[in-house]
């Protein structure tokens, strides 16, 4: 696997034998290419069927379910309505199951890939370095998450990445109307679909302006006239975006969802960084070293290229990251807002990798070079081998799309407990929403900051929901204040022995059994 200049884009000689061994190549990696999609593609969907709605997806499903009008005109404030709009054409087209909902997400995850190999090519990394880069990070948990759970990531990472590609052609010039047409959409899409997108493609939109500009009085009428008409439309679709966006801030700053103070820098966000954008889940590899390597690979990016191009590896790479380490103080930012910057920290740990290997054959001198050409895909191939590997070996719970399978606690509690027992949970906006709306228990979930008993009911499932850092104290507090329980007492309860599939774990759920209504001490309690 070398890191020379990749089939179709040598300047050298252009004889027969070079462009037959050129198609030859570029059909064989579209081949493989297209393997590693399909295969990705078949993974997801059998794991969306095995993977309930997550507290975001219970969200997305909500909102699009509502009318057309109210799905274009955007559901929510928190997200542009490009992604809503594509999944209530997923409800239309398929249905309301998991997987028949996700179809849009699944879709874009493979969007995302041919993009990624196409960005490696623009890139100049061989054919053979595209497909590895692109078939790691099928296997990352990135994108095994972000291209299955039917939220907006991998579409605004696809829509970026496209207007990444066409930039390059347009700094490499010359100026042709199909990478313009390929960067306006890029960029407009990726807008309306998250507000994050609009950092990214102002930057593009920056880096553009200035590096055409020299050439532009050698351009002809004819595509100064697209141009200028292809800006005035995205720029207009900036505003829109940023009217939306300044809505959206005076709603935080002035309604009741206002955030708290926070510290000057989220460490939490960046221990986000690592482990989504990391190859594996909580391993020295993707929490220490593989961060260096990014860094390394994000200069070496830079520096394969010309000109404001070189601006954009660590600008759309590094940039928000650090900018959102500060900024994100007091308010809820998580790593997968920030879907470019993935694809180029993946993108970048294997070119840093790609470079180590060349270093390898200016080592052993002493070999013949016959032994030397040898030795470099050898290692190459076994240290991709050992990755794979150890990925591979974090089946099935590395793999997993969501924390807790609320699909069995529903099936399991319908079936068994549903005539004399009541859910009681600690639930939050996001939980209510789940199982108020989506998974129908049979009676009404009861919020545990507001428990009551129910006349003529003894027996409680009380669950934990997304409850762990600050929540639990609370939580264990409204344990002991509604039922009597200690949070040791609450700790040495048995779980529930609720379902699970492959992928998730079942949600952690204790019975609590109060003294029936005709107890002559109903204060005290006895559990179960």
């Amino acid at each position: 696997m070398q890191l020379e200049t990749a089939p179709g884009h040598s300047s050298g000689g252009r004889s027969v034998w070079a462009t037959i061994q050129r198609a030859v190549t570029a059909r064989r990696g579209a081949f493989a290419l297209a393997l590693i999609v399909l295969s990705s593609l078949a993974f997801r969907v059998q794991m969306s069927h095995e993977c309930s709605f997550s507290l975001d997806e219970a969200s997305t499903h909500q909102d699009a379910m509502k009318p057309w009008a109210a799905v274009l005109k955007g559901p929510s404030k928190e997200h542009p309505p490009l992604s809503y709009v594509l999944a209530k054409c997923s409800i239309v087209l398929f249905g309301e199951s998991e997987t028949a909902m996700r179809a849009f997400t699944l879709f874009f995850g493979c969007v995302l890939l041919v993009v990624i190999y196409q960005l490696c090519l623009e890139l100049r990394l061989t054919v053979g370095r595209s497909l590895v880069t692109t078939a790691t990070f099928a296997l990352s948990p990135f994108l095994i998450k972000s291209g299955t759970d039917a939220r907006q990531y991998a579409i605004y990472g696809s829509f970026i990445t496209l207007a990444l590609i066409s930039s390059l052609r347009l700094l490499r010039g010359p100026l042709r109307i199909r990478d313009l047409i390929g960067f306006a959409a890029g960029a407009a899409l990726a807008a309306w679909t998250h507000y994050f997108a609009l950092a990214y493609a102002l930057a593009l939109l920056g880096a553009l302006l200035i590096g055409i500009a020299p050439s532009w009085k050698r351009t002809r009428v004819s595509k100064r006239l697209v141009a200028v008409v292809l800006l005035f439309g995205l720029l207009a679709v900036f505003w829109l975006v940023a009217v939306r966006i300044a809505a959206l801030v005076d709603y935080y700053s002035h309604g009741k969802h206002a955030p708290a103070a926070g510290p000057l820098f989220n460490t939490d966000l960046l221990f986000d960084f690592f482990q989504d954008f990391g190859f594996m889940s909580y391993k020295v590899w993707s929490f220490a070293i593989q961060p260096l390597l990014a860094l390394v690979g994000l200069v070496l990016l830079t520096l394969r290229l010309r000109g404001i191009a070189r601006s954009l590896p660590l600008g759309l790479g590094l940039a928000p990251c650090l900018a959102a380490l500060f900024l994100s103080s007091g308010h809820f930012v998580a790593a997968r807002y920030l879907a470019p910057s993935a694809v180029l920290y993946h993108l970048a740990v294997c070119v840093a990798l790609f470079a180590a290997l060349d270093r390898v054959r200016r080592v052993p001198r002493v070999l013949a070079g016959g032994a030397r050409r040898l030795l470099v895909p050898l290692a190459g191939w076994l240290v991709l081998a050992v990755l794979v590997i150890a990925r591979l070996c974090e089946l099935p719970n590395g793999f997993g799309t969501g924390t807790d399978y609320y699909q069995g606690l529903q099936s399991y509690f319908v079936e068994n407990l549903s005539k004399d027992t009541r859910v009681v949970a600690y639930f939050g906006d996001f939980g209510w929403i789940l199982f108020a709306r989506e998974y129908r228990l049979g009676s009404p979930p009861i919020y545990l900051e507001k428990f009551r008993r129910v006349r003529g009911i003894d027996r409680y499932l009380v669950i934990e929901i997304d409850v762990f850092g600050d929540r639990r104290p609370a939580f264990e507090s409204l344990i002991e204040q509604k039922f009597g329980l200690s949070a040791q007492e609450w700790r040495a309860l048995p779980l529930v022995p609720l379902p699970r599939s492959r992928y998730q774990p079942s949600v952690p759920a204790h019975f609590v059994q109060l003294p029936s209504d005709n107890s002559p001490a109903p204060e005290r309690r006895r559990r179960r």
